[in-house]
């Protein structure tokens, strides 16, 4: 019986082919991971930070403030906890862009912020701080971008006198009349509804303080009312009442602040309009007023940000 030989010209090819396919794969698959994971190699590296509370207005300066950074030759890195189990201080924030070496900051600021010391780099030179949300002049800050108050009072008393008819009665919720910036809105609101001859009542205290008399309002369906709130805390307690099945489906909800659950109202076409600081805008406005700074040692010390208004005009 005769032996078969191997057909040692197949076992060749395939002893050489073999490793070159296997090598290739992996070139392959290697370049191409590395491809995903490849961060930009920029000079500046730019800080977005606040509380968890901060985080839907956070994630919009970031957006923006990312959209502009190939501009700087800049990496900018979103920093706010994901949860409020890990929520730290302001100055704990600080803290971090002191020791990732940061070449600016961009920071929320509460309303209540404590004092926090002047985030220095590893050139012993303060690290430039550009603040959003609600100014505090003992934070250490070389700018402030925030919104034209009276600019938003007349935005407001227009869209109030839009959705307004002969029979409607518009109430306002000032929750926040000692909240800077406030009394200039709330003046610029009342000019302006005297000028398209609108009446409002203004009611002091927030919407809960309020539901003893907004109640039977809210829910008298032979009136058109109209709710300016001038805080998101208010526009979220006065759509919440929406739910019960006495609801007027006549009355207008207007807002001076957005966040995602107002927008979800404004989707379910509870919240009529959202008049908000476009958010966005903020960021670039932000990483402008960083690198003049650092170009030229000068930065404004109050920004103006743009005005959105979002309207919802058919209710589902």
């Amino acid at each position: 019986m005769t032996r078969k030989q191997p057909n040692f010209i197949l076992l060749i090819l395939i002893s050489i082919i073999l490793p070159v396919l296997f090598t290739f794969t992996i070139f392959n698959s290697f370049k191409h991971f590395t491809k995903e994971q490849e961060i930009p190699q920029r000079r500046n590296h730019i800080l977005v930070i606040g509380k968890t509370a901060s985080n839907s207005f956070l994630n919009n300066v970031y957006k923006g403030a990312d959209r502009v950074s190939e501009r700087y030759n800049a990496v900018v890195e979103l920093y706010v906890p994901s949860s409020k189990a890990e929520d730290t201080s302001l100055q704990s924030l600080f803290d971090y862009a002191t020791f990732v070496n940061a070449d600016g900051i961009i920071a929320y600021i509460d309303n209540d912020s404590d004092i926090v010391e002047i985030p220095i780099s590893s050139t012993k030179n303060q690290i430039p701080v550009v603040t959003v949300g609600f100014f505090n002049q003992n934070i250490p800050q070389i700018s402030f971008i925030g919104n034209n108050f009276s600019e938003s009072g007349r935005i407001l008393a227009k869209t109030a006198f839009e959705y307004s008819t002969n029979e409607s009665a518009l109430y306002i919720l000032n929750s926040s009349s000692k909240s800077q910036g406030y009394s200039s809105l709330t003046n610029s609101l009342s000019v302006t509804l005297r000028g398209y001859q609108i009446n409002a009542t203004f009611l002091e205290g927030n919407a809960k303080e309020n539901e003893d008399f907004l109640i039977p309002e809210l829910f008298n369906k032979q009136k058109h009312n109209i709710i300016i709130s001038l805080t998101e805390d208010d526009t979220i307690r006065i759509s919440q009442l929406s739910s019960d099945t006495l609801y007027n489906e006549n009355n207008i909800i207007i807002s001076f602040g957005n966040n995602d659950t107002i927008s979800t109202y404004l989707e379910k076409g509870i919240v009529n309009a959202i008049i908000s600081v476009d958010q966005e805008k903020i960021g670039t406005l932000a990483m402008k007023e960083l690198f003049d700074y650092k170009r030229t040692n000068f930065a404004n010390n109050y920004v103006y940000a743009g005005l959105q208004l979002i309207k919802k005009d058919n209710k589902k």
